[in-house]
């Protein structure tokens, strides 16, 4: 039996996604009593970060509204200009732009791992079994860690530590080839390849392939683009820290924006690309194939799951699968350090929706109560207004205890012991990785451990275990690093399995 290929599935999308008879368009919605209560929240919970919104009807904009800042300190209000990173809901652009460039023949159609990389050994798995299709819908079975870090966070990697930490790639244990379980891998490992099978960086071909054609004119997947030319880009903030109103130190470089989450946008860009998206899955002119665009929806994993309010039956390219207020929805969010974003439609029902927040740990309810408003007003749900109402009441009261709870949060992590088995000076030194570059331990002057890592750095804290210490190099996200001592000196240190081997 022959091996699905990427388009496999668009006589299913055909039947499936069949555009519906078209009615008579509705009176205009009446969104006030979501604006009422999104500018209230922004006054009531004193941290107006920034949020935007448009909800899409019947290919039009039904709503529009900014609210909050893209700069605290600077009061720089959130508007139609302003990019956000919007983290994971890269993955339906890519995958998208992978299935056009197959429409196209410019690249295999599914090739193998190890067709993929001829020539590159993978000692510890059979790159001939998993193919493009698994690594895009999250079924391929194989885990690396090191790629990860690299592409994401550290920003240390070239052409061929990439190529390299491929060649690392093993079977996960905890979900078997087959098994849909998400992550950044494979779409990290498919831009690794399609920089060179397309003979452009996955950017370029991005930009050329999506962007352009659909006049997203203030998007891009290179951060210094965004600088060079002057464009307003969100700070990132967290409620989950002990300064709020502060931005975070992490922000994204060139070297960190990646094929799983490495664009920059706007609203109006965004609802560019859901537009097209709802046209095609009507049949309708979409500045793209209507055929790629279409497949691109059909659902190829399964899985039970759901986040927050939002049942996921299944993974199409790029694209969450389930039903939401009765509707069919394709849906991707986007969480980062100081982001998150929602992008999400309703083929059958003509809706699509855009949220992004520069802001990590209200933002994601937040959303939520946005998407149960906005879809809730455009579906006429008779007892909308006053839903929304009591929802925002509840998240107001939540956000007001989430001070306390952060102070508790890091109080009780200040209180553990150290367990350092030697007198700090002596971890602070320069640690390897052969793929990862150096990890650079220092004690500062107050005594305390801090490591940098390429656009990385973190302040260590006390873990109850012997030898190990705590560190954030993601704020809000805590990792384990654990130092190997021979003869009273730390010779090593490893976290999230990957070790660095000490050389000063």
């Amino acid at each position: 039996m022959p091996r699905p290929t990427l388009l496999h599935g668009l006589a299913a999308c055909l039947l499936v996604l069949a555009p519906n008879a078209h009615a008579q368009s509705p009176a205009a919605v009446d969104f006030t009593p979501l604006d009422r209560e999104l500018r209230a929240f922004k006054q009531d919970t004193a941290l107006p970060t920034g949020t935007a919104v448009i909800l899409l009807k019947d290919g039009k904009v039904a709503f529009e509204g900014y609210y909050g800042n893209a700069d605290l300190a600077r009061q720089r209000p959130v508007d139609r200009q302003t990019l956000f990173y919007i983290a994971s809901a890269t993955k339906p652009m890519f995958a998208l732009d992978v299935l056009l460039a197959t429409h196209e023949s410019r690249m295999p159609a599914d090739p193998s791992l190890q067709a993929m990389f001829p020539g590159l050994v993978f000692p510890d798995l059979d790159a001939g079994r998993v193919h493009l299709r698994e690594l895009l819908v999250h079924t391929s079975g194989i885990a690396n860690p090191g790629l990860g870090w690299a592409t994401a966070f550290s920003g240390v990697h070239d052409a061929g530590s990439l190529r390299a930490l491929v060649a690392q790639s093993r079977p996960d244990p905890d979900a078997p080839f087959g098994r849909f379980d998400y992550s950044n891998l494979g779409y990290n490992i498919a831009s690794a390849w399609m920089d060179r099978a397309d003979g452009r960086p996955w950017q370029d071909s991005m930009h050329a392939r999506v962007f352009a054609p659909l006049g997203m004119r203030h998007t891009t997947a290179r951060a210094s683009e965004a600088e060079a030319r002057g464009w307003t880009v969100a700070l990132p903030y967290s409620a989950g820290t002990t300064a709020p109103s502060t931005p975070l130190y992490l922000r994204k470089t060139d070297a960190t924006m990646h094929a799983a989450g490495g664009v920059l946008s706007t609203a109006p860009d965004l609802a560019r690309f859901l537009l097209a998206q709802l046209a095609a899955a009507r049949g309708a002119p979409a500045g793209l194939p209507t055929e790629v665009l279409r497949a691109s929806q059909v659902r190829q994993a399964t899985t039970e799951d759901r986040y927050l309010d939002f049942a996921r039956d299944g993974y199409a390219w790029g694209w969450y699968t389930g039903s939401y207020k009765g509707q069919s929805m394709r849906h991707h969010f986007g969480s980062f350090a100081g982001f998150h974003a929602h992008l999400s439609f309703m083929p059958e029902a003509g809706l699509g929706l855009v949220v992004l927040n520069n802001e990590d740990v209200l933002s994601a309810r937040l959303t939520a109560a946005i998407a149960d408003a906005a879809y809730g007003l455009a579906l006429g749900e008779a007892d909308a207004p006053t839903a929304i109402a009591g929802r925002f009441a509840s998240l107001r009261q939540d956000a007001g205890r989430l001070r306390e709870a952060v102070d508790q949060q890091r109080a009780k992590l200040a209180a553990r012991p150290w367990r350092l088995g030697l007198p700090r000076a002596a971890y602070a030194g320069r640690y390897r990785h052969p793929l990862l570059g150096t990890l650079e331990v220092r004690l500062r002057d107050d005594a305390s451990l801090a490591i940098d890592w390429g656009v990385l750095h973190a302040v260590a804290s006390a873990y109850d275990e012997a030898e190990r210490m705590r560190v954030e190099f993601v704020p809000g996200s805590g990792q384990v690093v654990a130092f190997e001592v021979a003869a009273d000196r730390p010779t090593a240190l490893t976290f999230d399995g990957l070790r660095f081997t000490r050389v000063d």
